[in-house]
């Protein structure tokens, strides 16, 4: 049983810098910018990424609020990350991990579905609110 839990575990896990190259403002196009203006206007320290998919990330501060969103080169919203406090994970997701380290969490909205990221060890792992491990593409 352990070891399913394990191998699970290392399944969940996603190198997310990996898959990304920084890009300058000027490089991501257009409608992706005003779709990023529009529903974040106070936004600050705003950083580009251009994903092997095609698909752009944008890291940035709303306030005192840590997010990460990517977009289609459409413009058209497909996740959302924002850092959240390790006492808000849920207590299912907590359980999980219980007696490990978490050094960062993320709430991850994607697909209409909620996802929970635990960074623990350098890597990040997904739960969903159940505390089910669950990999994300």
């Amino acid at each position: 049983m352990k070891r399913m839990i394990l191998v699970a575990l290392m399944a969940a896990t996603v190198p997310f810098g990996a898959r990304a190259q920084k890009v300058k403002a000027d490089k991501v196009p257009a409608a992706v910018k005003t779709a990023f203006a529009k529903a974040y206007p106070t936004a600050s320290d705003v950083e580009w990424e251009k994903e092997k998919n095609g698909d752009f990330e944008v890291e940035f501060e709303q306030g005192k609020v840590e997010l990460s969103v990517v977009y289609n080169p459409l413009g058209v919203e497909q996740e959302v990350e924002q850092e959240i406090k390790i006492s808000e994970l849920p207590a299912a997701v907590q359980a999980a991990l219980k007696g490990k380290k978490i050094k960062e969490a993320a709430i991850i909205k994607k697909g209409g579905q909620t996802y929970y990221e635990a960074e623990v060890g350098g890597k990040d792992l997904i739960f969903d609110a159940s505390g089910k491990p669950v990999k994300m593409e």
